[in-house]
């Protein structure tokens, strides 16, 4: 994960701390272009020219101007986003490379005078392992553009001028006006616009992006109104750890604004970007970008899933060493007053790293903390969890508890569910590693396969059966019943590109004391199931109506049927379907 380093307060400070650093004296230029726009939300991009970002406007956050960000597709930084340029050639003119870079990269046309009066500041970045990553220099600029299906009007025709200039009078910039069809990528490099500022992949970018962008992004949208917001210029200076993009991390750096524009070292974020800032802001290196990502997209599953927020009063993280889990409910879920980590691990950065980085976002209003409590304790689950629940239930009952395990490997989940059904609590957990330790089920991952042609190569996992067999079995009628629940259980996924783990299972707690509508539900459920098995074991064995038992019936008008040759009924039906399914699946294949 990307760290943001130390911040500087003055150039000179930083200066003294780079003399003593490992710096190669050698040093490469390259030009880098910011490409804005207070329009390119209102095109749709349906012919395809360029495209969205999805699931970029998360949060209540807004704003007033996009970014174009290209996704690299080769080479150094692959998979990362950035903004447009690249390496200066021999004796180039950084504005003359900018220009030449941004219409390799994305087909647009800016003219020279525009991308010199865009010229914003340098860059300079040095690196800790710099006889393998030499020291750069960036030229950086920043242009607007204007999307218009009709260029050449607003470009030739004097009432076009005339519109042109009453366009660049708003901005601090003088901007470009596009064709859409214009925006293309190349064989490097992927054009995405993103109409929130507050939603770009930091996470995917470069660790410094965090800090000048975000400031130079701040200072357009925030400045955006009746008059043009300032031409915002600065200079910044970075010294990276070594690892290039595997570490993407930043030992020191300093930022100086040339302009009247302040530079903030907390730009606008959205709440799950501004926790995540405030860990890395603070040097905290647990949870990872992976972990966080993991973490918040299951504590939000399971806030779904659970629907009322009293579910949640009490969460207990299980084996969750940082406590970003339980965290993130106190964070969440206003109702949520109390997490507990039982984990026998003391993680370094537990107790004192997601608490203190986090603490700030428990104010109330007036600045006091809220009544909420992250607690720690050191303990093998049989005992912690137990004990845990035991005080907990004398509060309050238990489907005012959830107990969440992220990763949790198959003995771990499968103890985690006994516990939980064993108190009636609420559970969700995200396996991981899962195994078949007495190879009941390992030879049929490989059978469970169809004849189609299609689809002959592909079968389930183990780790899929596993998890299948962990949902069923908290799916039973009689999960739950000694504690007075029963549960509704949902399986959800992540995001394989957060985890290829990403199967989770939901188990909601319902009460069934008192609640006659749900057992009468219930028994309903039970009773056509029998039904259903009884007309299948009639057509399988060919029996006359009369030789089928007689049926009483109960209350909810469902024949009740309980008499001794259900049992042997259900394992002749199953043996019967075994042996039709091996059948068919012979033709086929001779076929």
């Amino acid at each position: 994960s990307y760290r943001l380093g130390i911040r500087h307060e003055s150039l000179e400070s930083y200066i003294e701390i780079q003399q003593q650093l490992n710096i190669n004296k050698g040093v490469r230029e390259f030009s880098l272009v910011v490409i804005l726009s207070p329009d390119a939300h209102l095109r749709d991009g349906a012919d395809g020219s360029f495209s969205r970002c999805p699931d970029q406007n998360n949060g209540n956050v807004t704003s007033k101007i996009s970014i174009l960000l290209g996704e690299k597709l080769r080479g150094f930084g692959k998979g990362f986003y950035n903004c447009f340029g690249g390496k200066l050639e021999k004796s180039e003119h950084p504005a003359k490379g900018a220009v030449r870079e941004v219409h390799e990269e994305t087909g647009i046309v800016i003219p020279l005078p525009v991308m010199e009066e865009g010229f914003v500041g340098n860059i300079n970045f040095t690196f800790e392992d710099s006889d393998v990553n030499q020291s750069m220099k960036v030229h950086l600029y920043c242009v607007f553009v204007l999307l218009s299906d009709d260029v050449k009007l607003e470009t030739s025709s004097q009432n076009g001028t005339d519109m042109l200039q009453a366009k660049q009078q708003q901005y601090a910039h003088t901007p470009v006006t596009v064709h859409p069809n214009e925006i293309r990528g190349c064989d490097e490099i992927k054009p995405r616009w993103f109409h929130n500022i507050y939603g770009i992949p930091l996470k995917q970018m470069f660790a410094d992006d965090s800090i000048w962008l975000t400031n130079l992004l701040t200072h357009y949208n925030d400045g955006w109104g009746d008059k043009p917001p300032r031409k915002f210029m600065f200079d910044a200076w970075f010294h990276f750890h070594p690892g290039g993009t595997q570490t993407n991390s930043i030992m020191h750096y300093f930022m100086r604004s040339n302009t009247n524009s302040p530079v903030s070292n907390t730009p606008s974020f959205t709440f799950e970007k501004r926790l995540f800032h405030a860990l890395h802001i603070n040097h905290i290196h647990s949870p990872s970008i992976k972990e966080f990502n993991e973490n918040w997209t299951m504590a939000n599953a399971v806030r779904s899933f659970m629907k009322e927020e009293e579910r949640m009063e009490y969460v207990i993280d299980v084996a969750g060493g940082h406590g970003a889990l339980g965290a993130l409910f106190l964070l969440l879920v206003p109702t949520c007053h109390t997490a507990i980590v039982v984990d026998p691990a003391k993680c370094a950065s537990g107790k004192k790293g997601v608490r203190e980085a986090w603490s700030r976002f428990w104010l109330n209003g007036n600045n006091t903390m809220k009544k909420k409590e992250l607690r720690y304790r050191h303990e093998c689950l049989r005992t912690g969890l137990r004990e845990e629940l035991n005080d907990i239930l004398r509060k309050t009952k238990s489907t005012k508890v959830t107990v969440v395990a992220c990763h949790a490997c198959q003995h771990l989940t499968d103890e985690t569910l006994q516990i939980a059904s064993d108190y009636g609590v609420n559970v969700a957990v995200m396996p991981c590693c899962q195994k078949d330790h007495d190879g009941w089920w390992k030879g049929l991952t490989n059978r469970l396969v169809s004849s189609d042609s299609h689809t002959k190569n592909a079968s389930l996992s183990i780790g899929a059966i596993m998890d299948l067999l962990a949902a069923g079995k908290m799916m039973g009628w009689e999960t739950g019943k000694n504690a007075g629940v029963r549960y509704q259980v949902k399986m959800k996924l992540m995001k394989d590109s957060i985890t290829l783990q990403n199967r989770m299972i939901l188990c909601r707690a319902v009460s069934i004391e008192g609640d006659s509508a749900c057992n009468d539900m219930e028994d309903r459920k039970k009773e056509l199931a029998h039904m259903k098995l009884t007309r299948a074991y009639k057509r399988a064995h060919k029996l006359p109506s009369k030789e089928i038992p007689n049926t009483s019936t109960n209350r909810t008008g469902v024949s009740n049927r309980r008499n001794d040759w259900s049992v042997p009924s259900l394992l002749t039906g199953f043996c019967v379907g075994t042996a039709l399914s091996f059948l068919v699946a012979s033709q086929l294949r001779k076929k």
